[in-house]
C-alpha cells in the first residue's frame, strides 16, 4: 500500500509533474568541474594547450577546456564597476590572463596566444554585462532592481551597473544596438559553432554552403500529430535558400559545367570573402609532424646553446689563464730586480702613534 501526502492542485494550475515536464532543461553555467577531473586523472598535473606558430591558431582539444576557464575567471574575479573591458585597468586585466596558467600550460608571453586569451575573456565579460542588463531590465524601477542583485555580485558592484545602466550613455548604445540588429532580416539556429566549422562537418556533401546554410536555420519540431517536421527559422531565410537552389540548377541547365556554389552563395546571401579566412584544419599524422618539427628545432636550439656556454666557458679559462701567467711574470720580474711588492695594508693604513 503506497503512502504519501496527498497534494491539492487548483484548477488551472498545473501538477508539479506536469510544471517539471514543462520547464525547459538548459545547461547552466560552467564551473569547471571537467577541467578539475581532468586534472585529477592526469597527476595533478597541468593541462597543455598547443599552438601552431605559423599560423597562429590553436591545434588541440584543451582549447574548449580554456575558453570554458576563461569564462570562469571573467565571472568570479573581473572587477565590474567599469564602463567595459576596455576601461579596466591593464594591471587587472593582466592579472586575469595569468590566471588561466594556474590550471593550464600557457605561454601568455607570446603575443598571438595573449591575444587569443584576451578576445576570449572580452567575449565572456560581455555575455556576462548581457545577462546582467537582461535581469536590470526585468525590474519596472530602478529601486526595485537595486533591491535583488544579479546572483555572485556584490551589493556595491549591483549598484554602480544600475545606474550605469540607466544613464543616458548607456541607454544610446542600447538604442544603436537594437537598431543594428533590426536589420538583420534572419538569424540562425547552429549555436557558436562557426560557419567554418559547420561546412567541415559537411564537408562530404556535395553542396557544402547550401548544405550549412539549410543546417543552420532550420530546425526540426513536432507538428499536431506528433510527427517530426522540418521549420525554418523565418519566411526570409526559406526564400533565400530556394532562390540559392533555383540559382545552382538554373547553372547545371544552361551549361555543362555546375556554376561556382561559393559565387551563389554569395550572390544571394551578400557575403563577402573575408581577407583573414580561417586556416584550414590539419591531420592527425600533419599535427605530429608539426609537433616533430617543433622538437627538432628546440632541440637544435638547445644544442646551440649548449655550444655558446662552452665556447664562453673556454674563453673565460683562457682569460684566467692570461691574468694568471701576468701575474707570474710580474713577480718573476719583481723577483729579478730584488723588489718587494709594496703592501697595500700599509697604504691605505699608516701606522697610528
Amino acid at each position: 500500500m503506497a503512502s504519501g501526502v496527498a497534494r491539492c492542485v487548483a484548477p488551472g494550475q498545473s501538477s508539479p509533474a506536469e510544471a517539471s515536464l514543462q520547464r525547459r532543461n538548459v545547461r547552466g553555467l560552467t564551473r569547471g568541474i571537467e577541467v578539475s577531473r581532468t586534472i585529477a586523472m592526469n597527476d595533478g598535473n597541468k593541462l597543455p594547450v598547443v599552438f601552431c606558430p605559423l599560423q597562429k591558431v590553436h591545434i588541440c582539444v584543451n582549447t574548449r577546456k580554456l575558453t570554458s576557464e576563461c569564462g570562469i575567471i571573467v565571472r568570479g574575479l573581473a572587477p565590474l564597476q567599469h564602463e567595459s573591458w576596455t576601461k579596466i585597468p591593464e594591471h587587472h586585466r593582466s592579472a586575469l590572463l595569468e590566471r588561466v596558467k594556474d590550471k593550464f600550460v600557457v605561454d601568455t608571453t607570446v603575443p598571438f596566444i595573449r591575444k587569443f586569451l584576451n578576445d576570449n575573456m572580452v567575449s565572456r565579460f560581455t555575455n556576462h554585462r548581457n545577462k546582467m542588463v537582461k535581469h536590470f531590465k526585468s525590474f519596472k524601477t530602478i529601486e526595485e532592481a537595486r533591491l535583488k542583485p544579479f546572483k555572485n555580485v556584490t551589493q556595491d558592484s549591483w549598484n554602480y551597473l544600475c545606474g550605469w545602466f540607466s544613464g543616458d550613455t548607456f541607454q544610446k548604445r542600447s538604442r544603436a544596438g537594437s537598431n543594428n540588429r533590426s536589420k538583420v532580416e534572419y538569424n540562425h539556429c547552429g549555436g557558436s559553432l562557426l560557419f567554418a566549422v559547420h561546412r567541415e562537418l559537411a564537408e562530404q556533401v556535395k553542396l557544402v554552403y547550401m548544405q550549412t546554410f539549410y543546417d543552420t536555420h532550420t530546425r526540426m519540431v513536432k507538428n499536431q500529430d506528433g510527427e517530426d517536421e522540418v521549420q525554418w527559422i523565418s519566411e526570409k531565410a526559406r526564400l533565400t535558400y530556394e532562390r540559392m537552389v533555383e540559382l545552382y540548377d538554373q547553372g547545371i541547365a544552361e551549361g555543362s559545367q555546375p556554376p561556382e556554389e561559393l559565387a551563389i552563395y554569395n550572390e544571394v546571401t551578400g557575403a563577402k570573402r573575408l581577407k583573414r579566412q580561417r586556416p584550414p584544419s590539419i591531420s592527425s599524422s600533419e599535427f605530429h609532424d608539426l609537433i616533430e618539427n617543433l622538437n627538432e628545432k628546440i632541440q637544435s636550439q638547445d644544442d646551440l646553446i649548449l655550444k655558446y656556454q662552452e665556447e664562453i666557458k673556454e674563453m673565460k679559462d683562457e682569460n684566467q689563464k692570461m691574468k694568471d701567467d701576468n701575474d707570474a711574470f710580474k713577480q718573476e720580474m719583481l723577483n729579478r730586480w730584488g723588489i718587494s711588492p709594496p703592501l697595500s695594508s700599509n697604504l691605505h693604513n699608516p701606522p697610528q702613534e
